[in-house]
Formats: structure tokens, C-alpha cells, sequence
């Protein structure tokens, strides 16, 4: 128990617009805009949390709403530090329309807010809470791979070796043969000495990949000899993971559509995936995403976390990712993104393909002031365009 109590919540969204030369696409849709949604929770001793909710890029007002109407009124009069009793409340004060998706998403941000103020209040950094530190640097991999053609491709994932990646990680799912030619062309280029992994986002089109599709796939990409396969169904198709899983010799990586300890449970028991992918801002926040990961140990599995939205969340999750043994490598978002590196206090070390523990003083190293919070005014309009993809396109034949 602190002297602390919750004041107040607030609920900021963020946007920034690409120019056109900014612009990028993944298999099925072209991302015009990143948007996000902080949270700043106000104490009575004036130390101020910051967070931030997973993916809430589409529906940024919404989320909004939700946040002030719903969770608003039950954190108030709380003690910041009592961080099991609020999420639990949370979790089950939301049962009704809750229980995952969005709701878990919010608690996420809110609850990532909370260790923010804990870290401040004693003056630690959030890794010292957690445990204390497991490395003081971790291997990175450069999450793009989204230029449009082969050449432009190639020549992008070139450069990441170029400036010392050894991991990468290319975007696949709209068009099979072609993603199959692309993905083997991207290892000629690289060599063997660069890890290669494909993120089919379950498949980032209208209709995702069935099992037949999936194994195909599989079987055709084992001779490039892959670091993981991600994604390639939907989340709640764990029979269809824990099919492929054993009938493929690349590992398969799921996680960032999956949600608490619960959600998670399923993927381990029934042996559907090899590696585990938890993201503090989506599934349920840092000390959800701890006790998911240590169940990860439990069944001899590693984590290699999601992290593909602004600084905050980059920081809650490397707190977790320095503070937890069984994590294999961290990603790190290539494209374009301002809200990731606006927020934060210093900078981050990048040195040949590993990244170093930052000199966080007290809390997750972030900050937002009125200059970022103008900066990045939200900027209603669309996020996304989706170029014209059906189900019955003829690559999903």
C-alpha cells in the first residue's frame, strides 16, 4: 500500500499522416496513417502514469469514450501500486462486453500507466520491479520487408543487413506463388547468415488462409529454412495450429492477437505454436504479459514479444523483455513512425543487430508534453486503405 490515490484519467489520442513518400503497404491493405491512444493517469502527489492501448489505430474516438464512460470511474480512489486488485477488477467489471479484444486492450494501457507511476514514486526504472535485468542488451530484427517489388524488396532488406541487422522479418499472404518466389529470393540475397522469418498476419486480407493453404505454404518454404512462420490463421484457430505445428519443420510464432493468460493457455497446451508473442499494450498489460511468458518457460518455450506502435509501447515491453529470461530476440518496427521515437526520453542504442538497456532513471523512460501533444494532434480521417481484395480472389482458390 502506497500514499498514493488515482485523481484522474485521460485518454489522448495521436496521429501522424505519412506523406506520400512515406507510405506503406502489407499484403491487402496501405497504411496512410499511425494513429494511436495514450493514457495518462493523474495521482493526488502529482506523479503522472503513462500508457498506451494496443490496437486502437482504427477506432482511436471510440476508444476514447470507452475509457472515460467505462474505466474511468472504477480507477478513481485507487491505489496505484494495488496493480492486481485493479486489473482484476477491470477484467471483471468488463465481463459482460469484455473479456478480450478491445476491452483487454484498454486495461493493457491502463495498467502499463500504473507501473509508470510505481517506477516514478520509488525512483526506479519499471526492469527493477519486474525481477531486475536478465541482459543488458538484446538481439534485434528489423520488422519491414513491405516495398513493393522484388527489386525494391531486395534492396531494403539488403540495407538492414548493411547497417547490421541479423534478423528480418517480410510481410506475406496475398499471393501465394508469388509470396513463395519472393521469400526465396530474399535468401539467395541474404545469405545463411541472416535469421529470415514471414509474418502472414492471418494473412492481412478478408479471408484468411485454411489449413490446405497454410501447409502448402509451409512445405514449400521449409527449404528456405525460416526462423518462424508467423501467424498464418486467425487466433482462435488453435486446431489448425497445433495441425501445423506438427506437420512442418519451421516453427510457428503466434501471440499478438492472442490475450491473457487464458487466451495464451490454450496456444501452450495444446502445443500449437513454438514461439510465444505477447504484447504488453494488447495482452493485458506488463504483468499479464510476465506471467504469460513465465507459463512460456514453463512449457520450454521462447518469447519473442510484438512491438509495433509508439514509444510506449517499445519501452513497456523492453522492460519486460530485459527482466525475463526466455525471450529469443526483439522486434523492431523499420517503417516510418515518429510516435515512436517522440516519446521517448533518450534514445535507444542500436549496435550490430542488438539493442542496449536503457538509462531509464525512474518509471518506462517516456514522456509527453504540450509540444508532442501539438505535434501530434489526431487527425480524423482514414487509417487504412484496402486496396480491392475479395474472397473469392484467386490466389485464395
Amino acid at each position: 500500500m502506497s500514499d498514493l490515490k488515482i485523481t484522474n484519467i485521460e485518454a489522448i489520442p495521436l496521429s501522424y499522416r505519412y506523406t506520400e513518400d512515406e507510405i506503406w503497404e502489407c499484403p491487402g491493405w496501405v497504411k496512410l496513417q499511425r494513429n494511436t491512444v495514450l493514457v495518462r493517469i493523474w495521482t493526488d502527489k502529482g506523479i503522472q502514469g503513462i500508457g498506451e492501448i494496443g490496437e486502437s489505430s482504427s477506432i482511436p474516438q471510440s476508444v476514447v469514450s470507452i475509457v472515460e464512460e467505462q474505466f474511468k470511474k472504477l480507477l478513481i480512489g485507487e491505489d496505484p501500486f494495488d496493480i492486481e486488485k485493479i486489473w482484476k477488477k477491470l477484467y471483471t467489471r468488463s465481463r459482460g462486453w469484455g473479456q478480450g479484444g478491445l476491452a483487454v486492450q484498454i486495461i493493457s494501457g491502463l495498467e502499463i500507466a500504473l507501473w509508470d507511476i510505481i517506477g516514478k514514486s520509488l525512483k526506479k526504472p519499471v526492469y527493477e520491479l519486474l525481477g531486475g535485468i536478465c541482459r543488458d542488451k538484446i538481439r534485434i530484427y528489423a520488422s519491414a520487408g513491405m516495398s513493393s517489388t522484388l527489386d525494391e524488396l531486395i534492396a531494403e532488406m539488403q540495407g538492414y543487413k548493411d547497417e547490421g541487422y541479423t534478423a528480418m522479418k517480410m510481410r506475406i499472404g496475398a499471393d501465394i506463388e508469388g509470396d513463395i518466389e519472393v521469400v526465396s529470393a530474399a535468401r539467395k540475397a541474404l545469405g545463411k547468415e541472416v535469421d529470415l522469418m514471414v509474418d502472414a498476419g492471418m494473412c492481412y486480407v478478408d479471408r484468411p488462409w485454411d489449413f490446405n493453404t497454410a501447409y502448402r505454404v509451409a512445405k514449400k518454404l521449409e527449404k528456405v529454412e525460416l526462423l518462424w512462420l508467423e501467424e498464418p490463421f486467425v487466433a482462435e484457430n488453435i486446431d489448425d495450429y497445433a495441425r501445423l505445428s506438427q506437420l512442418t519443420d519451421i516453427p510457428i510464432a503466434a501471440g499478438e492477437n492472442h490475450q491473457t493468460k487464458y487466451g495464451f493457455k490454450e496456444l501452450m497446451v495444446r502445443q500449437a505454436v513454438d514461439i510465444i508473442q505477447p504484447d504488453a499494450t494488447r495482452s493485458g498489460g506488463i504483468l499479464e504479459s510476465k506471467k504469460i511468458m513465465a507459463m512460456a518457460d514453463a512449457f520450454n518455450l521462447q518469447c519473442a514479444p510484438h512491438i509495433f506502435t509508439s514509444g510506449v509501447s517499445l519501452m513497456a515491453n523492453l522492460h519486460l523483455i530485459v527482466s525475463t529470461p526466455n525471450v529469443l530476440i526483439m522486434e523492431y518496427d523499420r517503417t516510418v513512425n515518429p510516435l515512436r521515437d517522440g516519446l521517448l526520453i533518450e534514445p535507444l542504442k542500436y549496435e550490430n543487430g542488438y539493442v542496449y538497456l536503457p538509462e531509464v532513471k525512474a518509471g518506462l523512460g517516456v514522456n509527453i508534453t504540450d509540444e508532442i501533444l501539438e505535434k501530434f494532434r489526431f487527425i480524423p480521417g482514414e487509417v487504412n486503405k484496402k486496396p480491392a481484395f475479395s474472397l473469392d480472389q484467386e490466389n485464395l482458390r
